[in-house]
């Protein structure tokens, strides 16, 4: 499994700890790779929310998926309590990075970056990016309870 090819900032803004769900094992007895992205996404949601953000949009601007990446390092399996911790990186006009590194207890198992528009829903167009979405999000932060 490979760890190349994807630098992780010096710091994190934001850590979330969830569980290996029953329903996030695969075939092989470990962690899925839609699960993976599924906890992904869980973990930006709470980010989000923290800072008083949707996903689907507030104020016009919501985010989209544009681009995906993944690495793994090891397997995880049911009931290893993970840490998805965050950054924001390479925040432009319309677009922003998310950088993820996901580890347990015993090391890293994977480590991710999206890249994400800012995007209007009800228009189906990428938007500027909100004037405070920066400021609001490298402020927050907690850590989120355990699912």
């Amino acid at each position: 499994m490979s760890r190349t090819g994807l630098t992780l900032p010096p710091r994190f803004d934001f850590a979330a700890d969830l569980t290996v769900q029953a329903r996030d094992i695969n075939y092989g007895g470990h962690l899925g790779h839609d699960a993976a992205v599924s906890l992904l996404h869980e973990a930006r949601r709470r980010w989000l929310a923290a800072a008083g953000y949707d996903e689907a949009g507030v104020g016009g601007a919501g985010l989209i998926m544009l681009e995906l990446e993944v690495h793994y390092g090891a397997e995880a399996f049911w009931a290893d309590r993970l840490r998805v911790n965050m950054a924001l990186t390479g925040v432009g006009s319309v677009r922003c990075e998310f950088r993820y590194r996901v580890d347990r207890a015993g090391g890293e198992v994977l480590r991710a970056r999206t890249l994400m528009g800012f995007f209007d829903y009800s228009a189906r167009r990428l938007v500027r990016r909100p004037a405070d979405f920066l400021t609001r999000l490298t402020a927050v932060n907690e850590e989120s309870d355990d699912v």
